[in-house]
């Protein structure tokens, strides 16, 4: 029964409807087996082509490090499924292809269809990462909007069909192509200025400070600014929602699990349900660039201020701020969490620097316990936390420490 209150069921239950009524309406045909078929297959399609289209998205980013190459991956498989749908309405004469042709006929008018679907659901998300709208909402008006405006340019209105080029290509450059640019932007050689490493780092390990010292060097920084995440901006919103809830607080570490409120068909996990506590993260990072001797080098900040009113890219801002005719560069890995960031910086004018990474270290092999991934001095860190029970104390580094409320506490003696 949890799926019937799915928003993502009800969002494609609504798409449905939105879609016959674009085409019925205008068209009367509302008895046309063939448009009552496409929307009814849409009504039911749509979960499973979001899901889809998501992996599509998501694997290819993760094995070429490119925006482009992902959205155009996406861009592709929509552009399929119109292909179906279209084909289909012309097939049952809903639509005329002789009205097509100021659009480039139905090839044309599939691949408008696709640009202005990902420019505007692009948007959609940007305003809801800036707490302007719900992310599911704001995607749906898009989506909806978008159902309509290509409907009504396929049967044949003409003042339509102006703006639905004009929207196709605008929205097509906003949701793939300025990914082509930034792509190319960030493989030009480029030398001196401030870089951002902005991340969960759940917990730092090895590969993180090999990545550093190589976009150090590479880029020949003046400066690095890390900045770990506090609580993920879509965790924050799940608990405020009661969707989510932490089940349990141990060894430095929250564990998240969906609650009876949760959407089950929507991913409430996308960079993991297991977090160690921002203030341990935060610990664990100023050892490690210590430990890595990176402290001339590095600033790591931790405003959770500016980060609750406007996540990362309030931190981008506060940053540009201090560094005002200086270029910024952001380094990335190609998981979730590096698509997401790259989103922001393309949005906020940083420079990327993607790297492909090829090695099995990951925090999520940490967090399931896999040794031999942290510095020495981070092992210990994940040692104590993992050893010394809540309110107990103990040495590390030479230094009294407690945990309390699952927090790492080192007294300086």
């Amino acid at each position: 029964m949890k799926f019937v209150h799915s928003i993502f069921l009800k969002i494609a239950l609504s798409m449905g409807i939105v879609m016959y009524m674009a085409y019925a309406i205008p068209t009367r045909q509302y008895t046309n087996l063939y448009l009552i078929g496409i929307s009814v297959f849409t009504a039911l399609f749509l979960p499973i082509f979001t899901i889809v289209s998501t992996y599509l998205e998501q694997q290819t980013f993760r094995l070429t490090a490119s925006m482009f190459a992902s959205k155009f991956a996406k861009f592709v498989w929509q552009s399929l499924y119109n292909l179906f749908a279209l084909g289909l309405l012309v097939k049952g004469h809903v639509i005329d292809t002789t009205n097509l042709r100021m659009v480039g006929g139905l090839v044309g008018a599939i691949c408008l269809t696709s640009l202005a679907s990902q420019g505007l659901q692009y948007l959609a998300i940007m305003l809801s990462n800036h707490g302007k709208g719900n992310r599911f909402a704001n995607v749906f008006l898009a989506l909806s909007f978008n159902v309509i405006i290509s409907a009504l340019a396929a049967i044949g209105y003409k003042k339509i069909q102006v703006i639905f080029i004009i929207l196709g290509l605008v929205l097509g450059i906003i949701g793939i192509f300025i990914s082509l640019v930034t792509d190319i932007w960030g493989i030009v050689p480029s030398k001196g200025g401030v870089g951002l490493f902005l991340g969960t780092f759940n917990p730092v390990h090895k590969s993180h400070i090999a990545i550093l010292k190589k976009f150090i060097d590479e880029r020949h920084l003046d400066k690095v600014y890390i900045h770990p995440t506090i609580i993920p901006k879509m965790h924050q919103y799940l608990l405020d929602k009661g969707m989510i809830e932490i089940v349990k607080e141990d060894a430095g570490k929250r564990y998240y699990e969906k609650s009876a409120l949760a959407d089950p068909l929507v991913n409430s996990f996308p960079t993991g349900k297991v977090f160690y506590e921002a203030e341990n993260r935060l610990f664990m990072l100023k050892t490690a660039i210590k430990e890595a001797g990176l402290e001339n080098k590095v600033e790591i900040l931790f405003d959770t201020k500016r980060y609750q009113e406007d996540g990362f890219y309030a931190i981008i801002k506060a940053i540009r701020k201090k560094h005002p005719h200086t270029q910024l560069h952001g380094l990335l890995g190609t998981d979730e969490g590096g698509m997401l960031l790259h989103d922001i910086y393309d949005e906020t004018r940083v420079k990327p620097y993607v790297v492909l990474r090829r090695d099995n270290i990951s925090g999520t092999a940490i967090r399931r316990g896999e040794k031999g991934m942290t510095t020495p001095k981070v092992t210990e860190v994940l040692n104590f936390l993992s050893d010394v029970k809540e309110g107990q104390s103990g040495m590390l580094f030479g230094k009294t420490a407690h945990v309390v409320n699952n927090r790492l506490e080192v007294i300086d003696e």
